[in-house]
């Protein structure tokens, strides 16, 4: 039996718009709808029940010297509940962490790993800490304490040594999916419709703090050319990419990603 055999039969990757408890995290406002916009609304329509989870306060997302901090963050706030009602979206959660601030992958981790055992996900969506170009502090420890948390979330001793409360916690996890977005190693590319699309657009336009600059028309339309140009790397009009983790290649192992 050849290795490809193996990985295939015991690693292989399944199409991720199948899976029905996912979690997506975002280290801000908006970058969940900004880097998986078409996919939720596609998993929403194949009947999924979706769960958000925002990382930090978003109170740093102005170029506005005069902005107020906390009235920022608030308005971001609504604007995400605006966003994932219109996405029809089941949960959205909220965390503190300071956008821009000195928080660490640790930090993350004692913030996201209750909310995995609270949903129980079999996939779960962040940032790729590894993108090449990637210079956000946020994203780079979101993305990272995402990882660590799925190593972990099994393992009630591994869980108490990170000073998780697990005194009300039943059942550990395990055999999570890791779907990384904002990413320029993908290994899956999901077709979507132009609803899917259109609805990941008007998600975003709902993020009205961040998308009122005059670059803001421009980014929409990068990522419309985005969807049509990954669309053409499995020969359809629209998709989006992202690199996905079998919970086996998690540790140690790393042969899946390209099969």
């Amino acid at each position: 039996m050849k290795l490809e055999e193996v990985i295939k039969e015991y690693a292989s990757i399944p199409d991720i718009s199948d899976f029905k408890n996912p979690l997506f995290i975002g280290p801000h406002p908006d970058d969940i709808e900004f880097g998986c916009g078409a996919l939720v609304s596609k998993m929403k329509e194949k009947g999924a029940t979706i769960h958000f989870l925002v990382v930090t306060d978003g109170a740093a997302g102005s170029a506005d010297s005069t902005m107020n901090p906390k009235l920022l963050a608030s308005i971001r706030k609504e604007e995400s509940i605006t966003s994932a009602k219109f996405l029809n979206v089941d949960t959205i959660d909220f965390e503190d962490l300071e956008d821009g601030g000195t928080f660490t992958s640790e930090d993350v981790l004692k913030k996201v790993t209750p909310y995995i055992l609270k949903y129980k996900p079999d996939i779960v969506f962040a940032p790729d800490p590894r993108l090449r170009s990637e210079c956000h502090h946020d994203h780079i420890e979101v993305g990272t304490g995402v990882m660590y948390a799925l190593q972990i979330v099994g393992y009630k001793e591994a869980l108490n040594r990170h000073s998780i409360d697990t005194s009300n916690v039943t059942e550990f996890p395990r055999n999570i999916f890791l779907a990384q977005y904002f990413t320029d190693d993908s290994n899956k590319y999901v077709e979507v419709s132009e609803k899917n699309l259109n609805d990941k657009i008007s998600s975003l336009t709902l993020h009205k703090s961040q998308l009122s600059s005059p670059e803001s028309e421009l980014l929409i339309k990068y990522f419309m050319l985005k969807a049509m140009k990954e669309g053409e790397a499995i020969n359809t009009k629209l998709a989006e990419s992202f690199k996905v983790i079998h919970p086996i290649m998690q540790h140690v192992y790393s042969d899946s990603l390209k099969l």
